[in-house]
């Protein structure tokens, strides 16, 4: 499968914070972790596990983080971020309150519509403050259609400007 949306655009998202996270946050304001993942998915293979990767950082942790939020699938043209329903609803609310801080309500949508196995579950069973943007009303999702042409570099940066005020207020 291509995964321009599916894998390429949280890439794009995380690369462009760790280049922008200098320049807009002091560094002694706060520790920020830029993890990638690897192994969330497996497929649908048979016998094969799903987020190996995320369990393995998720289970190293000594110390509590204030706050883990997962980017996947967030390159939709057409972005519709909905809370996911495993994610910590004060951490959603922050992060959805920004965004409309922004005018962007219309792309993160206060309403909770899908329960996922993503690579934030780990952290969400191990207690952590957790969210996941994901827009998944992506009709290419796990399709060989999922190409650079479906996906949205203005939605990336919507994306990347909430997370990067929401990181500011904190």
């Amino acid at each position: 499968m291509p995964g321009a949306n599916d894998g390429a655009s949280g890439v794009a998202l995380l690369l462009l914070l760790a280049r922008e996270i200098p320049q807009q946050i002091s560094p002694n304001e706060k520790t920020i972790w830029l993890v990638f993942f690897d192994l969330e998915d497996n497929g649908n293979y048979p016998g094969w596990e799903w987020i190996l990767g995320s369990t393995a950082f998720a289970s190293s942790l000594t110390k509590t983080p204030s706050a883990v939020i997962v980017v996947d699938m967030i390159g939709d043209r057409d972005l519709n971020i909905y809370m996911e329903q495993n994610s910590t609803p004060e951490l959603n609310q922050e992060i959805w309150q920004t965004a409309q801080q922004l005018g962007y309500e219309q792309f993160f949508i206060a309403e909770t519509k899908y329960r996922m196995i993503d690579d934030h579950l780990p952290f969400v069973q191990r207690g952590f403050p957790t969210s996941l943007l994901i827009d998944f009303d992506y009709p290419y999702w796990h399709t060989t259609e999922d190409t650079l042409d479906k996906v949205s570099a203005h939605s990336i940066l919507i994306v990347y400007d909430t997370l990067i005020n929401w990181l500011r207020k904190q």
